[in-house]
């Protein structure tokens, strides 16, 4: 992420924080001295990607906090372009979810989207592997000042993820030198509502 659409971000988590919100934390703060020099999954393809994933495991973050039953849904929009819904339930249990989009940099930068939601800056959304059907390792990180932070998030198609399939999908973070001690695991299952329907029923 550039320093300047990082610090944007930043700047924007630090004023949902001074306003009071149930969050504590900006998100992860890294003990490291700077942003590991990561790479994107080399073929990777938005078409087969699209869909929906649930969040396994995160690092915390001013936008998630207390939050449960995460989900994304991916739908192309126009080439290069897919729609982001993502859904989840707030601790004081309402349902919660925010529209909006990803563009792909370039051919040159496979798996390096732009997502953009109303209200917030740009972000990096950098998919460092994915298997298509069974998990995703997404990570993004910058620096604000004398702060590092990273952001990482362990998706899955199913509400449960195998250990050996969670093995290789944090090996793909740990392979850049990403601390993966500090994942949270996000409440996923029975107990859960989602919402809305997906597929998404036929429009009338």
């Amino acid at each position: 992420m550039s320093s300047s659409r990082f610090l944007a971000t930043f700047l924007f988590a630090s004023v949902v924080f001074a306003a009071g919100t149930q969050a504590a934390v900006f998100s992860r703060i890294s003990q490291r001295a700077a942003c590991p020099v990561v790479t994107t999954k080399p073929d990777f393809n938005y078409i087969p990607y699209a869909g929906l994933w649930y969040e396994i495991e995160r690092f915390e973050n001013v936008f998630q906090q207390g939050s449960t039953c995460i989900r994304a849904i991916y739908e192309e929009i126009s080439p290069g372009v897919v729609s982001v819904l993502n859904t989840g339930v707030l601790s004081d249990g309402s349902l919660t979810n925010i529209t909006g989009s990803a563009t792909a940099i370039s051919p040159e930068e496979p798996g390096h989207l732009i997502v953009s939601f109303p209200g917030r800056p740009d972000g990096d959304y950098l998919v460092l592997d994915t298997d298509y059907t069974n998990y995703a390792s997404v990570y993004s990180c910058g620096v604000a000042g004398a702060f590092v932070l990273e952001y990482a998030w362990l998706l899955g198609r199913e509400q449960t993820m195998t250990q050996e399939v969670m093995d290789v999908a944090l090996s793909k973070f740990t392979q850049f030198g990403v601390d993966v001690s500090t994942f949270k695991m996000t409440a996923q299952g029975a107990s859960c509502v989602y919402f809305p329907e997906y597929p998404f029923p036929p429009s009338n």
